[in-house]
């Protein structure tokens, strides 16, 4: 067998660690490359995800708080409003600290300081381990006497009879008795049903 020279060896040598090189160049492009529906696709993953992250409207947490004609202390007062008072965003994105709202009593529009309320989201969450979406929930008077406890966790009155109609009553019952159940199924079942809804 004929002895290879060192040049030979070089070449040879050479020529498998281009082979190599050559191979995985080819494997890391094929790799990155993404292809455009892929990109596409994450790109609208992406926005819809933005989207559903968005606050859509706001709760007075301050005991006042005062809508401005522009985003900036120095604007014209155009309405007060009161904590606990509902604003919906006109704009999610807000200039600053500042955010353009419209109070949902008086559908008076202005822009309204981030530090005297709390962004609510109300767009349900994409994540399966999210709880759901809570109802809302209407403000009873004080419970005296006999209640029971709602699917919402919340102490409810009895049924009760009464000549005039009693605060925080939702429905009139066959039987004369007056209803404060917040949800209309099962309404009244133990008194002839419902006669009037309130």
């Amino acid at each position: 067998m004929k002895k290879e020279t060192p040049m030979q060896i070089f070449f040879n040598y050479s020529g498998f660690l281009l082979t190599i090189f050559s191979l995985i160049s080819s494997v890391g492009a094929s790799t990155n490359q993404v292809s455009p529906g892929q990109s596409t696709r994450a790109g609208t993953l992406s926005v819809s995800t933005q989207d559903q992250q968005k606050p859509v409207a706001a709760i007075v947490k301050a005991q006042r708080a005062n809508l401005r004609d522009r985003p900036s202390k120095s604007g014209s007062v155009v309405r007060t409003v009161n904590k606990g008072d509902l604003l919906s965003l006109v704009e999610a994105t807000p200039i600053g600290p500042w955010y353009r709202v419209r109070d949902s009593k008086s559908d008076s529009e202005g822009w309204v300081h981030g530090n005297t309320i709390s962004l609510l989201q109300t767009t349900e969450s994409t994540s399966t381990n999210a709880p759901p979406p809570q109802r809302p929930r209407r403000t009873l008077p004080p419970v005296s006497g006999k209640s029971y406890v709602n699917v919402d966790g919340v102490r409810v009155p009895s049924p009760v009879f009464s000549e005039t109609k009693p605060a925080g009553a939702t429905a009139r019952c066959r039987d004369g008795s007056y209803s404060f159940s917040q949800h209309r199924r099962g309404t009244c079942s133990y008194h002839g049903g419902v006669a009037e809804w309130f």
